[in-house]
């Protein structure tokens, strides 16, 4: 039987969103946030990055979940 992977929210924490998917890394990326070598990994909220880097925070969600289906 196949799971499907936890949703991300808006107060996962950037490094438990990491290791759902590769594919997290590559949005991560796509939008020049390289949290995977941040001090902050293990304590920034997804709502956290979101809202220091200026974006919108659901526009995120719903592309970092997008990347787990």
């Amino acid at each position: 039987m196949e799971t499907r992977p936890m949703k991300i929210t808006r107060s996962t924490k950037a490094a438990d969103a990491i290791m759902l998917s590769d594919n997290v890394v590559m949005i991560f990326r796509k939008h020049n946030l390289y949290c995977p070598g941040c001090k902050g990994l293990g304590e920034d909220t997804i709502e956290k990055i979101a809202v220091c880097n200026g974006m919108d925070v659901q526009e995120f969600l719903d592309e970092l979940n997008g990347s787990l289906e």
